[in-house]
């Protein structure tokens, strides 16, 4: 009976050895998701967000590069408000950089910039 008891002791303390290695497991495994810092900016204030200060300098060093949408491009011209205006305001551009994320091609924006962006949709694409 005693080795019985004893055999029964050691289960239970593998068995609760176990139980913490797999809650901590669980628990590292959790803590390896998305964390809440996405590279955005949470307190990105919308009203500073103008075209000429915020969206063309973006549009200049990820859109408007050569065999993109520089200058006198057949896929649009985006070096210019007047170029890029139809498809910033009919959604064509939003649905492009933010829904699918497949502009720019030769790479992609951080957070902050798409943020940057939705709040200049957000507001109509003013050209401010």
């Amino acid at each position: 009976m005693h080795i019985i008891l004893k055999s029964n002791m050691n289960t239970m303390k593998k068995n609760k050895i176990l139980f913490f290695m797999f809650l901590i497991g669980i628990i590292a495994v959790a803590s390896c998701g998305k964390d809440d810092d996405d590279g955005g900016d949470d307190d990105l204030d919308c009203t500073t967000v103008t075209f000429s200060g915020v969206i063309a300098p973006i549009i200049a060093n990820s859109c408007a590069t050569p065999g993109c949408h520089n200058a006198n491009a057949v896929v649009g011209d985006y070096t210019t408000y007047a170029g890029l205006e139809q498809r910033a305001t009919d959604g064509t551009m939003e649905f492009e950089v933010i829904t699918e994320r497949t502009m720019p091609q030769t790479g992609s924006l951080t957070q902050t910039e798409l943020d940057q962006f939705q709040c200049w949709f957000d507001a109509g694409a003013p050209n401010n």
